[in-house]
């Protein structure tokens, strides 16, 4: 068989997606130090550079600041970024409870959002509705024209994935129920995967520090939990589907009992409603008696914000459970950090107040043996009605990024 050659449409992308990642990991940055970082000639560098400031996709930022020790000859370099509003990106994210719709610019930045719970009764052409008039109402609204929007990013939440009809096939996900009829309704590129992997590079930290690429993690919580994580900035590919082993993880040895889990795994021991069954079983008057107020001595209205106001007025057993779960919690993300050398932990769907979340803190520093985590561990940006930028990172990387602009 004939063999052929790279095209020079392939090569001229490869080395517009190779000069946007740098620009990208960098923020501003000269053509010189793009060319160093890349090993191209300042030449082509600049005749790619050149033409990607013409189309919009660029832009000039000026000189660069003097550094009085490296003080160079000649002229200063001219800085040059990503042109954020070049392109702008609709996205949506489906979860248990909710669907969130928005519009953002290509650094992420929130235009418009909108939210629609989801109960029951909602069937999945609510959830389809719903999403079309929204990004029809926010292109709208925000007088732009379908040839400035990349596209429409869809994140699907895997406990959702049944209701909107998606399944696995030949070991990825098959959206084709979910992006057919969107895409027919649009008249745009719609693009849908796993919520968990993509909330992970909604939240990620793309700069490099002195040239070093961060490991990043999300830990999705609730009463499905799932993982995702971030090699050196880009999604490791077993998490683009199988989020949910995570689950199976023993954190507790031959701590709680979950059917088809291993004792003391992190489903066992983390799931949202193991919480509320243990304050439920030591509910009393005596032992909690802010939240027994708080509750009418009705344990059925137990609910995760009047737990965290319970901690905070110092009901002694709500402290002691809250602290069993959050030292469980820590060993979990403990043992991540280490599995997979991470850098930074974010987590998503975390309901718990400010003073729980420094107890976490402090057991995690202990377990690392550091001084403290505030750099490492972090609650996600992206969270209910932001969790819509999971979609527009899908539409962003893959529409933008991967396409070198074009």
């Amino acid at each position: 068989m004939e063999q052929r050659g790279i095209s020079k449409l392939d090569l001229k992308r490869q080395n517009r997606l190779q000069i946007l990642r740098v620009v990208h990991e960098n923020g501003a940055i000269s053509r010189v130090d793009i060319a160093s970082q890349l090993q191209l000639t300042r030449a082509a560098v600049t005749i790619i550079t050149n033409e990607m400031i013409s189309e919009g996709v660029l832009q000039e930022l000026g000189e660069a600041p003097i550094e009085l020790d490296k003080l160079q000859k000649g002229r200063r370099k001219i800085l040059i970024g990503i042109n954020a509003t070049n392109k702008f990106a609709l996205g949506a994210t489906i979860s248990e409870g909710y669907v969130s719709v928005g519009l953002s610019t290509l650094d992420a930045e929130v235009l418009d959002k909108a939210m629609m719970p989801i109960g029951e009764e909602t069937t999945n052409q609510d959830v389809m509705d719903f999403i079309v008039s929204s990004c029809n109402d926010m292109i709208s609204n925000s007088c732009l024209s379908k040839n400035k929007i990349l596209g429409l990013g869809v994140a699907v939440m895997p406990n959702m994935w049944s209701k909107m009809r998606i399944r696995i096939r030949d070991g990825a996900l098959y959206c084709r129920r979910v992006i057919d009829p969107l895409q027919k309704a649009l008249e745009l590129p719609v693009l849908c995967g796993n919520a968990v992997g993509l909330l992970a590079m909604a939240t990620q930290d793309h700069r490099t520090h002195e040239g070093k690429r961060f490991n990043h993690i999300l830990l999705a919580l609730g009463e499905k939990i799932n993982l995702a994580v971030l090699n050196q900035n880009s999604l490791m590919s077993d998490y683009q589907i199988h989020t949910d082993r995570v689950e199976r993880m023993i954190v507790r040895p031959g701590g709680k009992s979950c059917p088809d889990y291993p004792d003391g795994s992190v489903k066992a021991e983390l799931a949202e409603h193991v919480l509320i069954e243990s304050i439920k079983e030591a509910y009393s008057q005596e032992t909690m008696p802010y939240l027994y107020n708080a509750t009418g001595g009705d344990r059925e209205r137990i609910t995760e914000e009047l737990f965290n106001d319970a901690y905070t007025h110092g009901d002694k057993s709500v402290q002691e459970i809250a602290h069993y779960t959050l030292d469980t919690m820590a060993v979990l993300i403990n043992n991540l950090i280490c599995a997979h050398y991470a850098d930074k932990v974010v987590l998503h769907n975390c309901k718990m107040n400010e003073y729980c979340f420094d107890y976490l803190k402090n057991k995690l520093a202990e377990l690392l043996g550091v001084e403290d985590v505030n750099d490492m561990l972090e609650f996600s940006r992206a969270d209910g009605r932001y969790s819509f930028l999971a979609g527009c990172a899908l539409s962003i990387y893959e529409l933008f990024y991967v396409k070198g602009g074009l």
